[in-house]
């Protein structure tokens, strides 16, 4: 009878084991369906259904239709203000996968779109509009450190979270952004502000090779500053505007330190204006090892206005020292210093879980600016505020500061990241959750109108891709400069046929 017992409940333990690795090989990256609307899907897209299901038969990875039961739970995405519904989402394990899928688009004159993590701002990872082709690549998620070369692979399905924790156990980090639920893909492939850019470059700045299938279904590998270089430049920057499906990226890697220090600086309202001057007269002397990320709210008794959070490589002490004027001419309201690893530093500045990170999804609309030295001027600040003070959505700014860090010592020439004597950029995020449709259409009306204004009087020409706004007029500019008719050039020799287009693609012409 006891052996019995024992067998069963080695049973159970052993299928209980299996549930949690499925559930940790597989876990569903979105919540927050309440604040989402219920979509279905149009019928006249399922006409080409029949034709495809038979040309993709043979691949290894699952295909979701319309009508399948997974179909709703595959288009989730972060941002659910506008719902596009794929002819087929593909999860593709192999190479092959990729192939054969972009040979059934090629065949079936379907476009087809990547899909890493589902963060793009307009939806473009299910295609940013109806009838598309997702090949979703989050079963390309490996990490290969190797310590000797100081690199590490790795595969474009992964997220920003599981990807810091495995360096992080090897003793090891690569730049990028701050929220763990991101895909690498996407985030790295339009430049990739984040913790340790002052110190390190932009998270495309460490790549030193790819690997990508063609629109043909070319398999090219790799790609780098000797093999396809003309790609290796695209990728770099521009990568996420249709050159082919990314499967692994090479990264240097960098040492973690052995202490770090979480800062965060923050104001109450009457302080926003000397607090945002203050840190303009110092941002470009600042130590490398602090790369300050700033929010701006709306002005509030129940919370503090404008911050300021950084992640320091070094000890309090240092990170004191590093930041002593600031203080000094900005008398900040609250100030926290502290000591703590790599690991739980990046835990603490991110918004949800990290090693298996859940984002809530949400109807939202973003946009941003790049700003020259020496930053806004106080009627740019005070226009800015009178916006988010003013706004019936809540909107907040974020910072990404870049002034005198290496992101602006990298040359122009090096990738097609074009923004580099930035000295920040703002992104404007609007949230339009628990809001009437009639208040949303009427904020994004007055965003529309802000950010024209804005741009017009107080920042720079161009904006940062990774944010990416449909809205923005004359966008292939803004986003790319002067790279421009390069970056079309290489489209023509990689996609003649225009296979991976959507409304923010690199064109196969100059406009």
């Amino acid at each position: 009878m006891s052996l019995l017992l024992d067998k069963k409940l080695f049973l159970f333990t052993f299928l209980l084991s299996l549930v949690v690795q499925a559930s940790q090989l597989n876990p569903k990256p979105f919540g927050g369906d309440e604040v989402c609307e219920k979509v279905h899907y149009p019928p006249e897209i399922l006409s080409p259904v029949p034709d495809l299901k038979k040309c993709l038969s043979t691949i290894n990875g699952l295909a979701v239709y319309p009508g399948d039961p997974d179909y709703y739970e595959s288009i989730k995405v972060a941002n659910c203000r506008n719902s596009y519904f794929p002819l087929v989402i593909i999860y593709v394990t192999k190479v092959l996968d990729i192939q054969i899928s972009l040979y059934c688009a090629n065949a079936l004159n379907i476009s087809a779109t990547a899909r890493s993590g589902g963060h793009s701002y307009e939806e473009y990872g299910n295609g940013g509009r109806n009838g598309v082709m997702v090949i979703d690549v989050q079963k390309f998620n490996q990490i290969i450190i190797n310590k000797e070369t100081k690199t590490v692979a790795i595969g474009t399905g992964n997220r920003l979270g599981p990807i810091y924790y495995n360096l992080n156990k090897a003793g090891f980090l690569i730049p990028g952004g701050s929220c763990p639920n991101v895909g690498i893909g996407g985030h790295a492939t339009g430049g990739g502000f984040g913790f340790v850019a002052r110190k390190y470059g932009l998270s495309s700045d460490s790549i030193i090779s790819a690997e990508m299938v063609t629109a043909n279904g070319t398999f090219l590998s790799p790609i780098n500053s000797t093999h396809y270089p003309d790609l290796f430049f695209a990728l770099r920057g521009a990568g996420n505007a249709g050159y082919g499906i990314i499967t692994t990226f090479t990264y240097k890697i960098y040492p973690i330190p052995p202490i770090v220090t979480s800062i965060n600086i923050s104001y109450v309202s009457e302080q926003v204006e000397m607090a945002f001057m203050s840190l303009a007269k110092v941002a470009e002397n600042l130590n490398d090892n602090i790369t300050p990320y700033m929010r701006l709210l709306p002005d509030s008794n129940d919370t503090y206005t404008f911050s300021i959070i950084a992640i320091y490589l070094g000890s309090a002490k240092e990170a004191q020292s590093a930041v002593k004027e600031l203080i000094e001419l900005s008398n900040p309201a609250y100030m926290k210093f502290e000591e703590m690893t790599w690991w739980d530093a990046i835990s603490e500045n991110a918004t949800m879980q990290t090693i298996f990170p859940v984002f809530d999804r949400e109807p939202f609309k973003a946009t941003s600016f790049d700003v020259a030295p020496p930053g806004l001027s106080r009627e740019g600040l005070n226009f800015l505020r009178n916006f988010l003070n003013n706004i019936e959505c809540y909107t907040k700014a974020l910072i990404d500061v870049y002034a005198g860090g290496a992101v602006s010592r990298f040359p122009l020439n090096s990738s097609s990241f074009t923004h580099r004597g930035t000295f920040y950029t703002i992104q404007i995020a609007m949230h339009l959750k628990d809001r009437s449709k009639e208040v949303q259409v009427k904020c994004l009306e007055k965003h529309l109108q802000f950010r024209q204004e804005f741009q017009k009087r107080y920042t720079t020409y161009f904006s940062y891709q990774d944010y990416i706004d449909k809205d923005l007029p004359n966008w292939e500019t803004r986003y790319y400069g002067f790279n421009l008719p390069r970056l079309v050039e290489t489209k023509r020799k990689y996609d003649p046929h225009n296979l991976f287009n959507w409304q923010q693609s690199i064109p196969l012409k100059l406009p």
